[in-house]
């Protein structure tokens, strides 16, 4: 089982980070509770940073529209803008999603396999059960507690022997092994709750749920290119999904 951190960041972008990260987790609790953020005093002193690197980190946020600042008052939040910088229609590595949150991300990898793809994601990806996979499944945390667990399937080509690294990231390792990148998925939600081995491996109660993510990666030839079924805590993520209302925006709906 092995654990990956990300790579060392120059000092000055690693202190903006940190700041940024630590003002994410305030903006999380501000807009769970209800409640304006801590005041800029407050804040520099329970981030350990200065007014200059709190006021960088704040016009970074407002400039998404997720804190509101008016002079003489307090700053609140927006928490549709703060839900909207985790959208279901984009995709992003777990790890950067959860970076982006202001988590202290880690992936670890729980078991990796060549093994067939079977009948049920064969189906789904229209191929024979009996196509060679590197099947790997693979869990995230966020400051230490399980937010994500991921089971991969990405088919190999008949005869493919050049070994795979089952900690690569699965679209990377899709791009490598086909040639091509995946260029977009289609995603399926759902809720499930956690049977005895999966809430074993989340650390949470049998019965527990969860939001699941059904993702078929496809690439510019429209070949199927890789499959996941995801498993994702929505206390630690919730997602958003923009929908366009279509003209006349006035209009009476009728029944």
């Amino acid at each position: 089982m092995t654990a990956f951190l990300p790579l060392p960041r120059p000092r000055s972008e690693g202190e903006s980070l940190r700041v940024q990260h630590g003002l994410l987790r305030y903006v999380r609790e501000a807009a769970a509770s209800g409640t304006p953020l801590p005041g800029e005093f407050d804040l520099t002193a329970r981030l350990g940073c200065t007014r200059q690197q709190l006021r960088r980190a704040m016009s970074a946020l407002e400039a998404q529209g997720i804190v509101r600042r008016r002079q003489g008052s307090v700053t609140t939040v927006d928490p549709i803008a703060l839900r909207l910088s985790v959208r279901l229609e984009e995709q992003f590595e777990h790890t950067e999603l959860l970076d982006r949150l202001g988590y202290v991300a880690e992936v670890e990898t729980l078991s990796a396999e060549r093994a067939t793809i079977g009948a049920d994601v064969g189906a789904a990806m229209e191929l024979p059960a009996t196509t060679p996979i590197l099947a790997a499944r693979k869990r995230w945390r966020a400051d230490g507690v399980v937010a994500m667990i991921a089971d991969d399937a990405l088919p190999l080509p008949p005869g493919y022997d050049d070994p795979v690294d089952p900690d690569e990231s699965v679209f990377t390792a899709a791009a490598r092994v086909w040639g091509e990148s995946v260029i977009w998925e289609v995603a399926n939600p759902g809720v499930s709750t956690l049977d005895a081995p999966l809430a074993e491996l989340f650390e949470r109660d049998p019965g527990t749920p969860v939001m699941t993510i059904e993702v078929i990666g496809i690439g510019a030839s429209g070949r199927r290119l890789l499959y996941s079924r995801e498993y994702h805590d929505p206390d630690i993520v919730s997602y958003s999904v923009v929908r366009t209302v279509r003209p006349p925006w006035g209009g009476v709906p009728r029944g």
